[in-house]
């Protein structure tokens, strides 16, 4: 039997950041897949501004940067009746570069440090496995199927079987990290069910995914990123030569079986005698929303997929995933290191699923806003009100709030204070240091972002650099909690941030604040690693909360 610190299962965009944050923990993992090489698949195309910012703490932000598209490229979205049709409105949205410039002169919070990327899936994987393959920490075993999983009180028990030999592993580990899929065989494993629903509007969907370098018939309306035609959805993967256009069916049955044709007959759909030099995939797909009844089962934690399958509107689903990875991962990181407790464990589900049910919400709340501008259509609305409408109730991929914004109020690990919470917005982020947030980036006097200043371990951003701070760093050193301690000048930041004494997470949400030591830092640092509280804790909250 093979011991292996971790065992993260997929190694799709989600199981390898769940690997490299492990690894920049200095944890090790093997990191098993079924398959042999990255996707062919174009499963996304963006990268939001908040998943930049955690590949940017992981080092991987200029990677990510140079496979994608140039940032010289805006990312416009077009509504029109089709390519044979007319145009309706633009969402005018900015290139990387104009945002890049936007961050640099609105230094107000508001702003994320990384701007979003837009990104197919078959050329972020290659980055992702490239890192993967050369850091000493991570196994990558690929052709080896994920089969099923035992656990008891000291760890989990996995059977593995290696798809060219048949050969059979088997894999002991502490905890094992489920990042295998919407099919995921271990949440199957542990019996974690799902609910949701399907879209009745849009039963079924045909993806065609092509080469055509037919610019002129292809930007007839203009450039863009996305071209919403209601009937079928044009998405430029790489602004050369790159497309996926998505048929929405009206029948359960309509794809079955493919179109023996697929260039043909998406030609057919889209009323166009555009020249398409090759299909590289077709695909049958069903839209639908579901979110696992669970994200943790004992010591295995599900994320990506395997947890959530959102409608693509918004790009909520590969880009919560990110999020999911790097918060399984920094949990199970430190309590194989020693200084975390069972807490950290309960937390991830009180903290991550919250957030995937608000994001599945949301993707349908835009979904809502396709399916209402189409039905205006259908009934014989102007192309001008149907414009009104669609400025009305854009946001598709602007929403901040929902992106930056997120709060783990619910958590147990996070201490919050008295004062009342700010207002929230799912179309704007508020900058804030509320505990449990995300807090705001500002550039610095050296025109760095205040998030390079934070840690791999917890960090405590100190604005008053008179000694406050010793208090809570004694009290993490004596439970063994890694603190970096980081002295900030800057007025505008201590303004933004709100408080003299912030003290950060490894995944950059607030732990706790103050303007001064906490009246027991013993307290606040048993909380923030995970820790029971001791009797008298106990009791003083019970006396709190009366």
């Amino acid at each position: 039997m093979d011991p292996a610190p971790i065992l993260v299962v997929g190694a799709g965009p989600v199981g390898m950041v769940a690997a490299l944050t492990l690894a920049r923990h200095g944890v090790s993992c093997i990191l098993a897949e079924e398959g042999f090489e990255t996707t062919n698949h174009p499963k996304l195309d963006f990268v939001n501004s908040r998943s930049m910012e955690l590949l940017r703490q992981l080092g991987l932000a200029d990677d990510v940067r140079s496979a994608g598209v140039g940032p010289e490229h805006p990312s416009d979205v077009i509504w029109s009746t089709g390519l044979a049709g007319e145009p309706i409105t633009v969402w005018r949205i900015p290139s990387v570069a104009e945002e890049q410039r936007r961050i640099a002169e609105r230094n107000d919070g508001t702003q994320p440090a990384e701007p979003g990327q837009r990104l197919s899936q078959i050329d972020l994987e290659p980055v992702l496995r490239a890192h993967c393959r050369r850091h000493p920490l991570i196994d990558l075993r690929r052709g080896w199927r994920f089969d099923s999983l035992t656990q008891d009180d000291d760890g989990v028990t996995s059977h593995l079987v290696n798809t060219l030999t048949d050969d059979q592993a088997t894999l002991r580990s502490p905890y094992v990290i489920g990042c295998d899929g919407a099919s995921s065989r271990v949440r199957k494993s542990v019996g974690i069910g799902l609910k949701g629903f399907d879209v009745p509007e849009l039963p079924n969907a045909l993806m065609v995914h092509f080469k055509s370098r037919d610019l002129g018939g292809l930007h007839r309306h203009g450039r863009f990123w996305h071209y919403f035609a209601f009937k079928y959805i044009i998405i430029a993967q790489d602004e050369a030569d790159t497309w996926t256009v998505h048929v929405n069916g009206t029948e359960p049955a309509e794809f079955d079986p493919l179109p023996a044709d697929p260039a043909a007959f998406a030609l057919h759909t889209m009323r166009t005698d555009l020249k398409i030099d090759k299909v590289l995939l077709t695909s049958r797909w069903r839209p639908g929303f579901l979110i696992a009844d669970q994200y943790r089962a004992g010591r295995v934690l599900i994320a990506g997929d395997s947890a959530h399958q959102m409608f693509p509107t918004g790009g909520y689903g590969m880009n919560s995933g990110i999020a999911d990875a790097i918060d399984a991962a920094w949990k199970i990181a430190a309590l194989v290191k020693g200084f975390g407790e069972p807490g950290l464990l309960e937390s991830y589900e009180a903290e991550r699923r919250p957030v995937g049910l608000r994001n599945m919400r949301t993707s349908h709340r835009h979904l809502g806003v396709h399916l209402k501008a189409g039905g205006l259509l259908r009934e014989g609305a102007s192309l001008q009100a149907v414009a009104s409408f669609l400025e009305e109730e854009r946001g598709e991929n602007e929403y901040t709030g929902i992106e930056l914004g997120y709060r783990y109020n619910g958590s147990g690990i996070v201490c919050h204070d008295d004062s009342p919470e700010p207002s929230w917005s799912p179309r704007r982020y508020t900058p804030t240091t509320w505990p449990g947030g995300r807090p705001p980036s500002v550039l610095l006097d050296d025109g760095r972002p205040i998030h390079d200043r934070l840690g791999s371990c917890f960090t405590l951003v100190d604005f008053a650099g008179d000694g406050r701070a010793d208090a809570l760093l004694t009290a993490a050193t004596a439970q063994g909690l890694p603190v970096r301690h980081t002295v900030v000048t800057d007025p505008v930041a201590r303004q933004l941030w709100e408080r003299d004494l912030v003290l950060v997470r490894p995944d950059q949400h607030v732990a706790w604040r103050g303007n001064s030591p906490p009246a027991n830092p013993a307290a606040v640092v048993r909380r923030i690693r995970g820790a029971a509280p001791t009797a008298s804790e106990t009791t003083g909250r019970k006396r709190t909360s009366k």
